[in-house]
């Protein structure tokens, strides 16, 4: 039994990479007591085994064995002055054991206490010049010191033990930036470069360096090195590919350019301004459609930065794909609510495609984000209109006029839809005299809408006929002046003529409005052609929303009348 037990603590011994009691040949009570403290150790029993620990040192205090086990106990404590006084001691009574003095070290490091932890390396060093572990915590200690000339011998060092290599090269750069010798540093690095061609670690720091300090030409000479060794270095696919597209090689520039922004390495705003590079750039055949699957890939990879749809949102607007844009806007508002210029863009697209709906309640959002900006609150009173709440319209339209300043397109438009407020609440002088404010910006697109509100409520037909008919003497191919005519028409109830009108219009843009397929419905309903009215409002629907009546038209497949 003796013999088993004796067996256990020498396994246990061995795990601890504790060594036998130096008195264990002398006494066997001694022995005991050591082992007894082990199985306490090794049972997390913690303060048993410092006291048979202690009662160790009171008959052999020297016991470099003894100290280590305690140095174990007290910095699984996190009592790390007692820690370093017994790994002090063990390594001490124990000069020859390097396993002691390295713990020893790595304490004194955890204390805060570098000289010292460095004066131990340096030891060390000696004992076993070869030892990694040694220099890592010489150059730690020599670091935190702030020694950079100690730092660098050590460095030497281990060249000279362990050979050079590109990671000792670069800590020797960073070394001599430290201590301001970057000409030595940089002339470390071009030479290096000739002993490790295809290193990219060496290559990047040189181009690193050369546009830090603004020598570019040094720089770009060096890209085509750089990416050429570390195709994966999204960085300089970027930087290499930029410097290729802006002196005229753009094609080529282009396969970098696109390679960097699929790479892992760039940052999102890196890989946005190029983006925004290429999108804006204004090529002779039009957008450049192989930047949609680069779009697409920023939205994939960066679902919650407003960044990455919001550019997704420039180019599908650019590329002519509004909807896929308007898309894209309301997602980078989702993602970050606060950015009025996409609000500002949002809410134009939505007027220019008719989406009432959506206008309305994007209006009334950005309203409530931005109280001071006239433009939600323009489009929360069009829309209001539009629904025939006149009252809050004419609310929203005097909000958004008093907060416009040297803007007069938008405060033409706004007088014009109080006119429109004032028209629908029955109030034809208020609205005349918004009329006239709005048509004193001299503008005949104003005019044309101003006449068309009279038209809508059936006011002055004759007059407002005649004068749009003067407008068309001028313009005559002018799509909007054509539609009003057919309006008027249609309004007076002439609807062989409203058909001419309309039917005259040839602008393609034009024919593919809501406004001009609903009218056309509503004509041809009238003349007795239900089935091709009811097909003009199916159209409509597909380019926008149409009047607030045009969905019952499509649903009961007939004409109904808008309020």
């Amino acid at each position: 039994m003796n013999k088993l037990i004796y067996l256990l603590a020498l396994a246990v011994l061995a795990s601890c990479k504790l060594q036998q009691p130096t008195a264990a040949l002398q006494d066997p009570v001694y022995i005991r007591q050591f082992h007894s403290g082990v199985r306490s150790m090794l049972n997390a029993q913690n303060e048993e085994a410092i006291k048979a620990f202690q009662a160790c040192l009171e008959k052999d205090p020297k016991d470099a064995a003894v100290h280590y086990a305690l140095f174990q106990i007290y910095l699984k404590q996190e009592h790390y002055q007692e820690a370093a006084f017994h790994t002090e001691q063990a390594a001490e009574f124990d000069p020859k054991n390097l396993h002691y003095k390295r713990e020893l070290a790595f304490m004194y490091q955890q204390l805060g206490q570098h000289q010292d932890a460095a004066v131990v390396f340096e030891a060390l060093l000696k004992a076993d010049p070869k030892n990694i572990d040694y220099y890592s915590g010489a150059l730690k200690s020599y670091q935190e010191l702030n020694k950079p000339s100690k730092s660098l011998i050590v460095i030497e060092k281990l060249e000279q033990q362990l050979g050079e290599n590109p990671n000792t090269v670069l800590e020797k750069f960073r070394l001599f930036q430290q201590m301001g010798k970057t000409k030595d540093g940089v002339a470390l690095l071009e030479d290096a470069r000739l002993r490790f061609p295809t290193e990219p670690s060496i290559l990047a720091n040189l181009v690193d360096h050369y546009f830090r300090s603004q020598n570019y030409s040094a720089g770009f000479g060096l890209l085509k090195d750089l990416v050429e060794a570390d195709p994966e270095n999204g960085v300089a696919l970027l930087m290499y590919g930029e410097m290729l597209y802006r002196s005229g090689k753009k094609d080529e520039g282009k396969k970098y350019l696109h390679a960097g922004i699929l790479s892992q390495g760039p940052s999102l705003d890196q890989k946005m301004n190029i983006l925004i590079m290429l999108i804006n750039d204004k090529a002779p055949g039009g957008i450049d459609h192989q930047l949609e699957p680069l779009v697409k890939y920023m939205t994939q990879n960066f679902p919650n930065e407003a960044k990455a749809h919001s550019i997704a949102g420039d180019y599908f607007y650019v590329a002519g794909q509004i909807k896929l844009a308007i898309e894209s806007y309301q997602q980078t508002l989702r993602c970050d609510p606060d950015l009025y210029p996409v609000w500002n863009q949002l809410l134009i697209l939505e007027y220019e495609q008719e989406s009432w709906t959506n206008l309305l309640l994007d209006a009334l959002s950005c309203a409530e984000l931005f109280p001071s900006q006239p433009v939600p609150f323009f489009f929360k009173g069009m829309m209001l209109n539009r629904v025939g709440k006149h009252a809050q319209a004419l609310e929203s339209l005097e909000i958004a006029k008093s907060y416009i300043i040297n803007d007069n397109a938008l405060l033409a438009e706004t007088m014009l839809q109080i006119g429109h407020s004032y028209l629908g609440m029955q109030q034809q002088e208020q609205a005349m005299a918004a009329f006239k404010e709005a048509l004193s910006f001299g503008n005949n697109e104003l005019e044309i809408k101003y006449l068309h509100y009279f038209l809508q409520y059936k006011i002055e037909i004759n007059q407002t006929t005649q004068r749009i008919e003067e407008l068309a003497l001028k313009t005559p191919n002018d799509a909007g002046i054509r539609f009003e005519l057919a309006f008027a028409a249609f309004q007076a109830g002439q609807y062989q003529k409203a058909l001419q009108e309309i039917q005259s219009i040839s602008t393609k843009e034009f024919l593919l409005t809501a406004a001009y397929q609903e009218l056309l419905g509503d004509i041809y309903f009238h003349l007795g052609q239900a089935l091709e009215a009811n097909n003009c409002w199916q159209k409509a629907l597909t380019f926008g929303e149409g009047s607030i009546v045009l969905s019952q038209k499509t649903t009961q497949k007939t004409y109904v009348q808008n309020p």
